[in-house]
């Protein structure tokens, strides 16, 4: 596995990457990695109640590790078992709040969070580049495990720190907005296969039952996206993903989004073009093979569009990038 880590110094390059390569692997499986909880729900609590907890824990406290990973709806993707890693530099240890069972188990996965302190991106920043090249799109999908908290913090993140919307109905409006309606999620999705225990486990057993294969450190959000993408695709092989009853429905907060999407399927205004996209024709993969070539690279990539939604057709010479222990040369890789 491959993971690629975002710091400040690469954020615009890595982004302008991953808004290229998206147009041939639209499916967005992504993770979030933060500073713990300041409120626990109780097993059986209300959705109102888990709602109101996952509200006040992520205004309060700091995303640290965002992670994306992008594939085809055929499972491919742009080189096998990569995935992008962005480090926030927001949370400083030493004076935000944060649950400290949260913290030995984000440095025992081996985040340095003094680095992240001192090299990581501003979540201002990020958010601007990922409002415009990650989101502002209308096509593909997007894919989470258990994943209120995450789309809690992207939603934060995205709306430049605000708190979340007070109610839980505008909580899942306004994530049915960001995400147009295409987002998965994998545990609510496992209710329905069977011999996935009704859902009832976590990311890793998930993958393990799915014989999933991918090297790396759980909790830390690069492979926990690498290993989303990875589950559902495999979900998708073996069981039939049923748009009406599987998309923009959260786990834990079920009900309300079920809701909130009959609301929205009654409104031919609302409703949602495309779900999951059909299997890319052609080309298979971001670049023709002689772009995965390990010869000279001649420039120009003048069959796509240029990542940037306004300006001229681009020359892009990206640096040749060797994945550690692979001996494979990525010409795209940065």
């Amino acid at each position: 596995m491959a993971v690629i880590e975002v710091w400040k110094q690469n954020l615009m390059e890595q982004i302008e990457l991953i808004a290229l390569l998206r147009r041939f692997f639209p499916i967005v499986a992504f993770d979030t990695e933060f500073s713990g909880f300041l409120r626990f729900t109780a097993r059986h609590a209300s959705e109102e109640e888990r709602y109101s907890d996952l509200k006040y824990n992520v205004d309060n406290l700091r995303i640290i590790q965002l992670g994306i990973s992008l594939f085809d709806a055929s499972g491919r993707q742009p080189m096998p078992r990569v995935a992008w890693q962005i480090n926030f530099s927001d949370f400083d240890p030493g004076v935000d709040s944060c649950s400290s069972e949260s913290m030995r188990l984000l440095k025992n996965s081996g985040i340095n969070l003094q680095r992240n302190r001192r090299e990581g991106v501003s979540s201002v920043r990020c958010a601007a580049l990922l409002r415009e090249k990650l989101f502002d799109h209308h096509s593909g999908s997007f894919v989470t495990f258990h994943g209120s908290y995450d789309v809690g913090y992207l939603m934060k993140m995205l709306t430049g720190g605000k708190p979340l919307p007070e109610t839980l109905s505008e909580f899942v409006t306004a994530a049915s907005t960001i995400f147009c309606g295409r987002l998965y999620d994998l545990k609510y999705m496992a209710r329905f296969c069977h011999g996935l225990h009704g859902g009832e486990l976590g990311l890793m057993k998930l993958a393990s039952l799915l014989n999933v294969e991918a090297d790396g450190v759980a909790h830390q959000a690069g492979f926990d996206s690498l290993v989303i993408g990875l589950s559902f695709h495999k979900m998708r092989q073996r069981w039939v993903v049923e748009e009406d009853r599987d998309s923009m429905i959260l786990y834990g907060l079920q009900s309300t989004c079920q809701k909130i999407k009959n609301t929205s399927s009654n409104n031919p205004l609302r409703r949602p073009t495309m779900i999951l996209p059909p299997p890319a024709m052609s080309p298979p993969c971001a670049f023709p093979p002689r772009h995965f070539s390990s010869g000279d690279h001649d420039g120009g990539i003048r069959h796509l569009l240029p990542a940037t939604p306004h300006g001229t057709w681009f020359q892009w010479t990206p640096p040749r990038y060797s994945f550690p222990g692979t001996g494979v040369a990525m010409p795209y890789i940065i």
